[in-house]
């Protein structure tokens, strides 16, 4: 890596300058290296990928808060008496509904240096129930499992999460809450790997991400066609334990890792429910949304060689300070109480891509 990119990934403490050996075999090979080696040497004991699990985790859970949004957008007018078409076909739901939303997500942080991408697979378990002519109130539980892969890392994250929501719905106007609270186990191996030294690194950690959201829509449409104006408000935050690598003289000792921000977002909501000869409801859907994020978007870590150096500062890719969300899909309600659905998600943003495909199993009771 040519010596003018490294100052993206690491300050002034982590200069060729301020290498001191102290015994470690790490600095004595790259002190004894040539310029060309050294080079090379100095990107791979910065560990600049490690900053990168903050935004890698925060994608990662974005289907969560996605599916606790969808599972309210299925509620939607179902009792609407004037006319009004329900957003999705989410069968009878006068008393109760459980859910079951398998998912799938991808994406690729698209960083200059080292592009980092991320793939999740996971299983969302629902269940909601009214409790007066306006509200309901649905809670969520679930598990998955994030796979993370770039050059100088590669990542697996295993995961639980929480939530509750809450929706309440007068005529075409809805008002939906959401919380997720999800917990992480993290592990993390390097390689470092220059002239005659080589040394494998692995790591383990303690994450939680929190997410929070509040939307607001009004359908416009009639029959049996909805579209919905929407806007949003939302936070998010992620905090890592420090933790150090177990291995050689290169392993790392890593910090603590804190993000927050907020968001807002705004779009549009659209869906058509259509009648079957056998009498099952057929509902296409598709939303666009534009999400904006307050606050610092550079994610950042501070850490240090374990066995001597100082404390240095790694960067990792921003978060997307604007984004575009896309959000297809198809429902069948094959009877008053059962449903199914799959759906097709994307989000693209200055520096990140992301993808997901989910499905979903409804009974009403």
């Amino acid at each position: 890596m040519p010596a003018a990119q490294q100052t993206r990934l690491v300050d002034q403490s982590a200069s060729p300058d301020s290498l001191q050996s102290a015994g470690n075999a790490a600095i004595e090979a790259v002190l004894a290296a040539d310029q060309t080696t050294a080079a090379l040497a100095y990107d791979q004991l910065a560990g600049g990928s490690n900053a990168n699990l903050a935004k890698a985790t925060l994608s990662s859970v974005t289907p969560v808060s996605a599916s606790l949004l969808s599972a309210m957008h299925q509620l939607d007018d179902i009792h609407d008496a004037q006319g009004n078409a329900p957003r999705h076909a989410a069968g009878n739901a006068d008393t109760g509904r459980v859910w079951l939303q398998a998912l799938g997500h991808g994406g690729k942080l698209d960083r200059d240096m080292e592009p980092m991408q991320h793939s999740t697979k996971g299983l969302l378990l629902g269940a909601d129930w009214r409790l007066d002519e306006a509200w309901r109130l649905g809670l969520m539980g679930g598990s998955s499992d994030t796979r993370m892969d770039s050059k100088e890392l590669d990542g697996d994250l295993d995961s639980w999460h929480i939530g509750a929501y809450a929706l309440r719905q007068i005529g075409p106007l809805s008002l939906r809450l959401g919380a997720a609270w999800s917990n992480h186990e993290g592990s993390t191996r390097r390689e470092v790997a220059f002239g005659r030294f080589h040394d494998r690194l692995k790591g383990n950690y303690h994450a939680s991400t929190r997410q929070v959201f509040i939307e607001s829509g009004y359908n416009l449409g009639r029959a049996s066609v909805s579209i919905e104006p929407f806007a949003g408000i939302g936070y998010e935050r992620y905090q890592r334990d420090g933790y150090t690598e177990k291995g050689g003289d290169a392993a790392l000792k890593v910090h603590a890792q804190s993000q927050g921000n907020f968001n807002t977002t705004v779009g549009l909501r659209m869906a058509k429910v259509s009648t079957l000869d056998n009498g099952m409801r057929l509902t296409p859907r598709f939303s666009a949304g534009w999400k904006h994020v307050y606050g610092e978007t550079y994610t950042s870590t501070r850490q240090r060689l374990a066995k001597g150096g100082h404390d240095y500062t790694v960067y990792g890719a921003e978060l997307d300070r604007n984004s575009l969300k896309l959000d297809t899909g198809l429902d069948l309600a094959i009877s008053n109480n059962h449903a199914v659905g799959v759906g097709l998600t994307g989000e693209i943003g200055t520096d990140s891509r992301n993808h997901g495909v989910s499905g979903q199993w409804r009974m009403a009771f």
